[in-house]
């Protein structure tokens, strides 16, 4: 494949453009359960191929999912001719870097039998209903495990590849009691078949589930609140355009001229850690082949830096953060790695506070500028170090800016998410609305 790609390159070259090259392949199996059958099976493949050319300062994008000659001289033919009519963009070039970078992850393991991978994915419903007569349904059930590969080659002499197998399953349990309905989901990420957490995720949705039946609502008014970790990871996740430099440089990010400047409570610090030791998966290097590194994004409450690709860098006039992100078929874009929250100054937990464990709806209730939301919540209430009372059908509104400016350390070690993509250590953040009954 590399000499196709080097063939491409010096075919592009010969146009007076520069470019590069990304190449990936991919194969998954996934298959999930309805009525004690598979009701849903699926092996697919990808292959795909694409081409960023830059000529006389215009960025021009094309692919193919075919490599014959005739697809390839097709796709040259038409990256050019998207260049040759997109607007000129002086600050999107091709980085200077040569040399190869590889971050290609591999867990030898023995030959699962197709038999015992359907039998397992059955469990994950049947299971569910066998533990408790009142689950009607596992709507969420599914095992699937995917194999993604990636080269990438520039004009400049650069080029990586990357290599990946995951597995994941889900469950849930959907039980109902005199008519009052209640579900929850959860789902486990593993590099190995035998590393798979089945019973962790059956047990982990009945347990919820059940607890949701019992839900109340709770009067209006300003509560303490803790958020699962899968939770805040979706709330920072949704506002992830505050760490942007594409959102700064096109004015959609509320904190693009906060740089220096206090964002939030002086006693939290923010890390993209790339290469954590503890998340699922590391990242050496982004869409443009720069090496991946630790970035501080928020120190002691100071907003110390956006995330760059090499386009907003020299748009700011400050240097890649090795943030750049692009498939095969798309333009160059910014997205983050994994986050650390991390905290000092520890206070003692309230002596009364909710757990949020579930939300739903927060993207299609949250304003991505002005960093304020609305989102439905469901979880515990907690009062003296034990859990009392089960808490839905309730509102939560708030502004994601002011919570991290009022909100307390009642932690010293990270937690992690349930896919190991995001650790904090415990927060409170302080009087958030509620509006219940």
């Amino acid at each position: 494949m590399k000499k196709i790609m080097e063939r491409v390159i010096n075919q592009i070259t010969d146009h007076k453009a520069e470019a590069d090259l990304i190449y990936s392949t991919s194969k998954a199996l996934s298959m999930s359960a309805q009525n004690g059958e598979i009701s849903s099976y699926k092996v697919s493949s990808s292959e795909i191929l694409g081409v960023r050319v830059i000529k006389d300062g215009r960025v021009g994008i094309s692919y193919t999912e075919a490599l014959d000659e005739e697809s390839l001289q097709f796709m040259i033919k038409h990256a050019l001719q998207n260049a040759e009519i997109s607007e000129p963009n002086p600050n999107e070039r091709i980085m200077e870097l040569t040399g190869h970078l590889a971050d290609e992850e591999s867990h030898p393991e023995p030959e699962v039998d197709i038999a015992l991978k359907t039998k397992k994915a059955l469990e994950l419903e049947s299971v569910v209903k066998m533990m408790d007569q009142r689950v009607v349904s596992v709507p969420h059930n599914g095992f699937s495990e995917n194999e993604y590969k990636s080269l990438y080659l520039s004009s400049r002499g650069r080029s990586t590849s990357y290599l990946d197998k995951s597995y994941s399953i889900s469950s849930s349990a959907l039980l109902d009691e005199k008519g009052k309905k209640a579900i929850f989901y959860d789902f486990n990420l593993a590099k190995t078949f035998e590393e798979l957490q089945w019973n962790k995720v059956i047990e982990t949705s009945l347990f919820h589930a059940r607890n949701l039946l019992e839900e109340e609502t709770l009067p209006s008014g300003k509560y303490e609140v803790k958020f699962t970790e899968d939770c805040l990871k979706q709330l920072l996740d949704c506002f992830s355009n505050f760490y942007s430099g594409k959102s700064a440089m096109d004015k959609m990010n509320p904190w693009d001229q906060k740089l220096g400047a206090e964002v939030m409570s002086k006693d939290i610090t923010i890390v993209d850690h790339p290469t954590y030791e503890h998340s699922f998966r590391t990242s050496l290097f982004d869409s443009e082949g720069v090496e991946r590194k630790p970035l501080t994004l928020v120190k002691d409450g100071v907003l110390q830096s956006f995330y760059h690709n090499s386009m907003t860098a020299n748009h700011f006039k400050t240097k890649t953060t090795g943030h750049a992100s692009r498939s095969a078929g798309s333009s160059l874009g910014i997205a983050g790695n994994d986050l650390l929250v991390m905290g000092k100054n520890k206070k003692e937990l309230p002596q009364r506070y909710l757990e949020v464990i579930q939300m739903d709806g927060l993207y299609s209730g949250a304003n991505r500028v002005k960093g304020t939301f609305s989102v439905a919540i469901k979880g515990y209430v907690w009062e003296y170090g034990e859990r009392t009372k089960t808490f839905g059908n309730i509102t939560l509104s708030g502004n994601l800016m002011e919570m991290f400016m009022n909100v307390d350390v009642v932690g010293e070690g990270l937690e992690a998410s349930r896919d190991h993509s995001f650790f904090s250590v415990p927060l409170i953040f302080h009087n958030l609305s509620i509006a219940g009954a």
